[in-house]
């Protein structure tokens, strides 16, 4: 270690990539670790004065959309069960339904939000909300107004539902439950904006949109939380049954959950402490996992890019100080020495990057929280914690990542003779070895079979396939790059042989085959993956604007315009039947499956998928539960591409489903909450809205993918050329000046670019093409191959950039005071 130390202190230069790739990469793990314990799930605010939540049993599909429903009676009467506990002051059912206001003939807000914004009266004892002004709801039609606006809400706080004990007639359990009045203790939330129902006073009527459509409700008075209350007869009315059960406690909520498992048993499943969190909605939960899956990534590519540069900078470093190791192996060095020392340079390297890299990781990271918000990587209100954890891990991850980094080259370097090392000439020693000729020819070889093979592959594995043969094919290029090189300068330097400078170029770089592919390999990569990720995802998002297209017939269809879906109102203004989306659980035997299903028609339909799940064909009886809870029998008419249920059925047992779209065979009525596009401008929509958030990803990855090619490039020709500053003081004194060498050095550096660009854009074309003949075959349509010259270019440039700085700051360094 002490020979370690020294070699760090004297030539700290040679390892500044290793320090900066380590910085960065640690400082990436510790800001993404740090953002992603920070994002836990969290149960809804609307529950804050509920220590102990009660949901129905879960089917065990995996699925949180397909949770088990409780019936209006059989929430009351467990919730008079659990009310007579001891410590329970309130036992809470808790409906919630559609309703979004509308202004100025059009619906405001979220309409992820307004899901869950309406609520029974009742529902306020569970978030503590009182009543600021007027009086509660008593009546079909009367509204209490939050004085939060959804629109302004985080997805978590969005609703401040719940109901106290109650019966299908709406009246409130008698005994120890009791409602929200205005001398009950207030509850202080941070709503975000004061927007809607932010300005209502406890009087007027106020336009609001529900699933059958556009109603006007008289407001009776406010409430110091969000979202609108009605009586909770109505509630019952409007809501698909009841999903979760509130408890108001005194003392011990722990054994208050206890007395009340004993009470529920297998009709519902406990949670108290951190197991309420699971009742986060769904809408949240999927924010966050979009979230989490962007900062896994760059966690992963940061890991791995950390180890491609040490090795590459290792390797470098190693190649450059043969003759030193031959020193020390001539003194008596041990191979294992060797091997010590190389890994005792990198770990202190490694461990200062870290413990630098840590604290920066982590001082970035909240500035990161409000845009991952306004991404919507993040739900509202997120913010950023201390994370011991994500610190001290990301430092031992940077050490054994650069650890990982060197071992190659110090294997390499322990091996090295210590005659043969002071014996070897300036020129390059060979720079393919048998190992890299083998793994560079397989994996090409598997790359090419992939390709050929894909025709025969299934349709739905073609373009998974195509992607795999991409990767295998940029290895084999990287491997193989040294050989490679030759031919490909030779052919580009041809027009510029005759000059002075394009022979010194030339001549440079074939004698320094492994300096070029080192510095070409990190850019081949790059573009490379650019080219493949950018481009497949571009042709990808063409194939799918052209299959959705040929869906539906030519002309328009009626969407959504600022809500969920179209109310019943705004389907049969266009003298059609509703369409109604709803979610099932459908038994048969012991096999259960949650899925999506469409409200049409008078039989039930089931998708070949469900069918095969259930073990289910036409005649077959059936078990269907419904979003109210209610269970029917159901015969299975036939197996068809989707599933469906009589359209009868999911409007008595789901008052809440709304539908998703409409194709239209006149001319669109207009109505709120509701709009008549191009069946084309639909589809592209949607794709775009999908596309948003994938281009997000991809300049992220690109974005690190780019950050570390930089490095890369810019630490080996920084080493690299400052290794050859005699070579550079010999031609000076051949009579060149340093204008003359600082074109040399460029010359070569653009060239080494130039080189890798071209072999990693080949390679990704043809591994591109590969996936457009694969989409093409899916879809049965020809497409566009989409090459993103934009985003290759703009890599390349970077890079270039970077070569050349890196190559002249040498040059300038050493030359002759009088140049």
């Amino acid at each position: 270690m002490t020979a370690a130390w020294a070699m760090v202190r004297h030539r700290f230069a040679s390892f500044a990539g290793t320090f900066v790739a380590v910085f960065l990469g640690v400082a990436v793990v510790a800001g993404s670790a740090a953002l992603h314990l920070s994002s836990r799930p969290q149960a809804p605010a609307r529950y804050d004065e509920a220590p102990v939540l009660i949901t129905p049993p879960d089917p065990g599909t995996g699925d949180d959309r397909d949770r088990q429903s409780w019936t209006a009676e059989q929430a009351a009467a467990l919730s008079t069960r659990l009310g007579e506990l001891e410590g329970v002051t309130a036992a809470v059912p808790d409906p919630w339904f559609y309703v979004q206001r509308v202004e100025g003939g059009r619906p405001v807000g979220d309409p992820q939000t307004a899901l869950q914004d309406g609520h029974a009266w009742s529902s306020a004892t569970l978030g503590s909300y009182r009543l600021t002004g007027g009086r509660a709801p008593s009546a079909p039609g009367e509204v209490v107004l939050g004085t939060a606006s959804p629109a302004g809400t985080p997805p978590s706080q969005t609703t401040a539902g719940g109901t106290r004990a109650w019966t299908p007639g709406g009246e409130p359990k008698t005994g120890n439950t009791t409602g929200p009045t205005s001398e009950s203790p207030a509850r202080r939330t941070t709503f975000g904006q004061q927007a809607g129902p932010g300005r209502a006073t406890a009087s007027g009527t106020v336009e609001v949109l529900t699933s059958a459509g556009p109603e006007e409700w008289r407001v009776t008075g406010t409430v110091d939380g969000p979202g609108f209350y009605v009586s909770d007869r109505e509630a019952a009315r409007r809501a698909s049954g009841v999903r979760v059960l509130g408890l108001t406690v005194t003392g011990d909520p722990q054994r208050v959950a206890d007395a009340a498992r004993a009470v529920v048993g297998a009709a519902g499943v406990v949670r108290s402490g951190a197991e309420r969190d699971a009742l986060e909605p769904n809408a949240v939960t999927r924010i966050r996992w979009i979230g989490a899956q962007l900062l896994i990534a760059l966690v992963m590519l940061g890991a791995f890019a950390t180890v491609f540069v040490v090795s590459s900078t290792c390797a470098l470093s190693a190649a450059q100080r043969r003759r030193e190791l031959g020193l020390l192996r001539a003194v008596g060095a041990t191979p294992g020495q060797v091997r010590r020392m190389m890994y005792g340079e990198t770990a202190l390297i490694a461990l200062v990057a870290g413990l630098l890299g840590a604290p920066a990781g982590m001082v970035a990271a909240p500035l990161l929280a409000d845009p991952m918000v306004r991404t919507g990587l993040e739900p509202a209100g997120f913010t950023v914690t201390w994370q011991p954890a994500a610190f001290a891990g990301a430092v031992v991850l940077g050490l054994f990542v650069a650890l990982a980094g060197v071992t190659a080259a110090a294997r390499r370097a322990s091996r090295i003779s210590p005659l043969d090392a002071l014996r070897e000439a300036a020129a390059d020693p060979r720079s393919m070895t048998p190992a890299r000729w083998v793994v560079g020819l397989l994996c090409g070889a598997a790359g090419a079979a992939l390709l050929a093979a894909m025709p025969s592959l299934p349709l739905e594995t073609r373009s998974s396939a195509g992607l795999g043969a991409a990767m295998l094919l940029l290895s084999s290029a990287a491997l193989l790059s040294p050989v490679l090189i030759v031919p490909l300068v030779r052919v580009v330097a041809r027009p510029w042989r005759s000059t002075a400078t394009g022979m010194l170029v030339r001549e440079g770089t074939l004698t320094g085959v492994r300096r070029v592919a080192s510095t070409a390999a990190p850019v081949l990569a790059t573009v490379g993956l650019t080219v493949l990720l950018a481009g497949t995802v571009a042709t990808i998002e063409v194939a799918t604007g052209i299959d959705e297209t040929a869906r539906y017939p030519a002309g328009n269809v009626l969407v959504p315009d600022g809500t969920p879906g179209l109310s019943a109102a705004a389907v049969t203004a266009q003298g059609a039947e509703p369409e109604l989306t709803t979610r099932v659980l459908i038994s048969r035997g012991d096999r259960t499956s949650g899925m999506s299903v469409t409200g049409r028609g008078d039989a039930l339909i089931l998708d070949r998928i469900s069918a095969a799940q259930l073990g289910a064909r036409g005649g077959d009886t059936v078990t269907i539960r419904f979003a109210d809870g209610v269970e029917a029998k159901l015969q299975v008419a036939g197996v068809e591409d989707e599933s469906s249920v009589p359209r009868s059925l999911v409007r008595q047992h789901d008052p809440d489903a709304l539908t998703g779209m409409l194709v239209l065979t006149k001319e669109a009525v207009a109505v709120p909450g509701a709009r008549s596009v191009p069946i084309h401008e639909f589809v592209m929509a949607e794709i775009d809205e999908e596309g948003q958030l994938i281009d997000l990803f991809l300049l992220a990855l690109i974005g690190l993918t780019a950050g570390y090619t930089a490095i890369a490039v810019g630490n080996t020709l920084l080493m690299a050329t400052a290794a050859r500053r005699s070579e550079f003081r010999a031609l000076r004194l051949a009579g060149a000046g340093t204008g003359q060498v600082l074109r040399v050095v460029t010359v070569e550096a653009l060239l080494t670019v130039g080189v890798g660009a071209i072999l990693g854009g080949l390679v990704a074309v043809v591994s591109l093409a590969g996936v457009r003949a694969a989409v093409e075959d899916e879809i049965g349509r020809d497409i566009t191959l989409v090459v993103p010259w934009g985003a290759t270019a703009a890599v390349t440039v970077l890079c270039a950039g970077l070569a050349v700085i890196a190559t002249a700051f040498p040059v300038l360094k050493t030359a002759p005071a009088n140049s």
